[in-house]
Order: structure tokens, then C-alpha cells, then sequence
């Protein structure tokens, strides 16, 4: 996952909503992060999806071009058999051929997406897998999600986000022009539960606002959101409804050919 350059580590590390642990579970019944795997955590981030296969006794390299997210994500899987790695998800400088699997989580729109694919096609083995997921908050009528897009329109009125599915089938023409195959997809939506002080401070430095307004409009954006939830979602938890959405495709075996006859 990548960060703003606006956004502050420490603060955004501690609000956002990271992966469920489900979807370790849903992974493994399809082959992935399973046993002593070598796995890939693609722009890892602040290593929530490096810890989740590092526990389960998977040998984890997370690899980010940003040091303050390397950093995040060492104390994260702090005593877990990770290695960092400081790198460009287009051109990683890792060998051919030398993971059993790759996840990357919320980060391939960031990318250059068929150089990136095409690069874990290199890294991947023949057989290994390639998963790109996404947990993304779901804005429905009247909920909390779509009340806070509002709002983050109303301060930043050129925000170019907001309004999504939470769903990628494009990812999937990536995945093939690349070399991976028996793609598939799936998804399920949880409810992520959120104090009030904790969704202010996630949107305070989500993408945006952070890095797009000033400190004097950040807060006054915070005072206004403030007193939205107070009106309209006063209870407490906000049970934030979040979409799990993953694409998985495997590496192509080249076909063996016999040897001709005489």
C-alpha cells in the first residue's frame, strides 16, 4: 500500500482499516501461504499483509520504495521472518524465478501496471501465484462512507476518488498479458468498526485531504466532520461496511514437448 506524501506514517498506520485476517484463510484454500512459501509483499506498506503470512511460518520479503513504510512495517512484523527490501514494484533488482507467490494489497492503481505485472511474472515460479487485492470502504446510500465522501468533496472539491465498488476487473487484463492464468476472483464485505475519534483521524490523513489543504483547512475539514457524525451517526461504534476484493492468477507452466520420432 502506498502512502501520500502528505500523510503522517504513524497516525495513518494507526486509523486505517487494514486486511482482515480472512483473508489468510480464503488465500490458503486456493494454495497461497501455505506451509514455508517464499512470498512477496508488494509495496508492502506498513506490513500488515508481510505480518499475516510472516505468522503463519511463510519466509516473507516486503518491498516498498518508501523508507518511512519500510519502516512502519519493521516494527510491525518485529521477531517475524521478514526481510525489507527498498525498491520499485517495475524494477525490483530481486532474481528470476525466486517466489512461490506475490500479494499485492492496495497499491496496483499506483502503479505502472503491465510493467509491474510483468516483473512479478519474472519473479513468480512456474505454477506460483500472483494475488492483487483491495480492502476499500463501500459509500451506499446514507451510510457513513458516503456522508464523509461528501464532505471530503465539499473541502477538496477536485478529489478525484470517491464513489467505488471496490471491484477491479481491469486488473485482470494485466495478469494475463503478463503470463498468468486460471484467473479468478472473489470477495466478501465485513463491517470494520471505527470510534468516531478513530474515523476523523483516518480522514484527516487519508488521501485528499492530507497533503492537498493546509493545517488551518485540515482542521477546520476535522471540525466539520466532527460535527456531521455528531448529527447524523452519533452512536458508537461506526460499523464502516468494507469490501475484501482479490484477483488471483497462476504462472504458466511451458508445456513439455516430447521429442519427436525418427
Amino acid at each position: 500500500m502506498l502512502l501520500d506524501s502528505g500523510q503522517d506514517a504513524a497516525t495513518f498506520s494507526a486509523y486505517r482499516a487494514g486486511f482482515p485476517e480472512s483473508l489468510a484463510a480464503r488465500l490458503r484454500a486456493i494454495g497461497f501461504g501455505t506451509g514455508k512459501q517464499r512470498v512477496l509483499d508488494l509495496c508492502c506498506g506498513f506490513g500488515d499483509l508481510a505480518r499475516m503470512f510472516a505468522v503463519g511460518e511463510c519466509q516473507v520479503v516486503a518491498l516498498d520504495a518508501s523508507s518511512s513504510a519500510l519502516e512502519q512495517a519493521r516494527h510491525t512484523c518485529g521477531g517475524l521472518n521478514v526481510e525489507f527490501v527498498e525498491a520499485q514494484a517495475e524494477c525490483t533488482g530481486l532474481p528470476d524465478q525466486s517466489f512461490d507467490a506475490v500479494i499485492a494489497g492496495q497499491c496496483w492503481h499506483w502503479l505502472e501496471r503491465r510493467r509491474a505485472a510483468a516483473e512479478m511474472a519474472r519473479l513468480v515460479k512456474p505454477g506460483g501465484l500472483l494475488v492483487i487485492c483491495h480492502f476499500d470502504w463501500l459509500p451506499l446510500p446514507g451510510n457513513v462512507v458516503a456522508a464523509t465522501e461528501e464532505m471530503i468533496r465539499k473541502w477538496n472539491p477536485v478529489w478525484p476518488m470517491g464513489g467505488g465498488t471496490g471491484i477491479y476487473p481491469q486488473w485482470l487484463g494485466d495478469m494475463a498479458v503478463a503470463g498468468f492464468d486460471d484467473l479468478e476472483t472473489f470477495s466478501y464485505d465485513v463491517a470494520h468498526p471505527h470510534t468516531r475519534s478513530e474515523w476523523r483521524a483516518r480522514l484527516r490523513d487519508t488521501v485528499g485531504i492530507a497533503g492537498r489543504l493546509s493545517p488551518q483547512l485540515i482542521h477546520d475539514f476535522d471540525q466539520d466532520l466532527s460535527r456531521m457524525l455528531d448529527t447524523r451517526f452519533p452512536g458508537e461504534p461506526l460499523l464502516v461496511p468494507h469490501r475484501v476484493w482479490a484477483a488471483c492468477g497462476r504462472r504458466k507452466i511451458k508445456p513439455v514437448h516430447a521429442p519427436s520420432l525418427p
